[in-house]
This record gives C-alpha cells, sequence and structure tokens, in this order.
C-alpha cells in the first residue's frame, strides 16, 4: 500500500526504511515540468550530499547542452552528461550524471552505458531502461523518484526498484505539472510514499544517509 508521507518528517518514516540498506546511488525520472521539479530539487539538496544522483528528462538533442548548463547554475554540485563506459560516480563525491538525448542510459557491472535500444513508450532516454537496470544491479542499495510527467514511462521502473528492496517516491498530484508517470506507478503500487515537490530534497537526504556513519540507520 501506498504511503502518503505530507507532512511527516523523513525522520519519522516507517520501519521498512529503517531496515534496507545504505543507498549507493539516487535514481531520478521526468518529463513534462521535470526541468523545472529537478531544479528546484537540486537547489534544495545540501552541497555535502553523499550519493551520485543519475537523471533521465525526455529531451531532444538541440536542448540537452543547454539543459545541462541551466541546472549546473542550480545546483549545488556539478551537473554533466554521463559518458559511455564510465563508472559509476562514487560516493562522498556528489555529482548529477544526465542520459544523453536519443541514448538510453543502464547501468551494468558498475559502470554506465549509452545504448541505441529501441524506445520504450515513445521515449529515448526511457526513464524505465535506466530504473530497471539499477534495480537489477543495486536493488536495495538504490533510491528511486518519479516527478512529473505525461505518459507512463518509469513506472515500471519504479516497480521494478521497488521490487527489488529499493526506496521509492513519486510526486504528488497537487505539485505536478502532468501527473500522468507519476500517477501510473502509484496505480502499480511501485511509489513506496507520495511526496510534495517541495519535500523531495528532505527525504533524498534523509534517505541517503540512512546506514551511513553518523547518519540515521
Amino acid at each position: 500500500m501506498t504511503a502518503e508521507l505530507h507532512p511527516r518528517s523523513p525522520r519519522q518514516a516507517d520501519p521498512l526504511v529503517t531496515q534496507q540498506l545504505p543507498a549507493r546511488v539516487v535514481v531520478i525520472g521526468a518529463s513534462t515540468g521535470g526541468p523545472g521539479a529537478v531544479r528546484e530539487i537540486l537547489e534544495s539538496l545540501p552541497s555535502d550530499f553523499p550519493l551520485p544522483i543519475l537523471l533521465v528528462l525526455h529531451l531532444s538533442e538541440q536542448f540537452e547542452d543547454s539543459m545541462v548548463e541551466w541546472l549546473g547554475k542550480h545546483s549545488p554540485f556539478p551537473v554533466r552528461h554521463a559518458a559511455d563506459g564510465e563508472h559509476l560516480p562514487p560516493m562522498g563525491r556528489p555529482l548529477l550524471v544526465m542520459a544523453r538525448a536519443n541514448r538510453h542510459l543502464r547501468l551494468r557491472q558498475g559502470r554506465l552505458w549509452l545504448t541505441d535500444e529501441p524506445e520504450r513508450y515513445s521515449c529515448r532516454p526511457s526513464v524505465d531502461v535506466l530504473f530497471e537496470s539499477v534495480a537489477q544491479e543495486l536493488g536495495a542499495r538504490a533510491i528511486g523518484c518519479l516527478l512529473t510527467g505525461m505518459g507512463r514511462d518509469g513506472a515500471k521502473g519504479l516497480q521494478a526498484l521497488r521490487q527489488a528492496g529499493a526506496s521509492t517516491l513519486a510526486q504528488d498530484e497537487a505539485s505536478s505539472v502532468v501527473f500522468g508517470m507519476p500517477r501510473e506507478a502509484i496505480r502499480l503500487g511501485a511509489a513506496q510514499y507520495v511526496v510534495g515537490l517541495r519535500d523531495v530534497p528532505g527525504w533524498l537526504s534523509a534517505l541517503a544517509q540512512r546506514g551511513l556513519k553518523g547518519g540515521p540507520i
């Protein structure tokens, strides 16, 4: 059953959260309304956020470079595109890595890969492709967050993450520009928590600290 978090504090989360393994990565997916939502999240995250963030936005090639530059201006830590074959960025050095336009982003054997596989729901990059690969690779050591967007991309991927033991969040209807993607995830039971946009940074910070030395467990 999906839990509605607002207005509870992240540190009051249910026992299921506290039993999970320390997280290794945050994965975020968004479409329509996503750039503004991601910017708002980045502006509220601390500069010492302990985990790398992998991001899929549905963007065309003409906008991908300007989007990285724009998000970087609002982020307390670096923002860049993924490089094919690079290692998953380490913990302790905050960084946001974004999928390239017209390329899926996958995590496999500790590396990030850009692929030309078929589109999912007419999308490439696809949130589902990233989320499913992270579920398979890291399972409970991931945090998945599905934000505003049209359609259903990301819902099955968030479901795969939750089934693998990851913590999963979906943006609530009131704060979404388009509620399509989060709604589908909630319908599938993929969203462990449904969170207003303004509360997402606090939840990500609390979940990222779980199990780390000196952090909540």
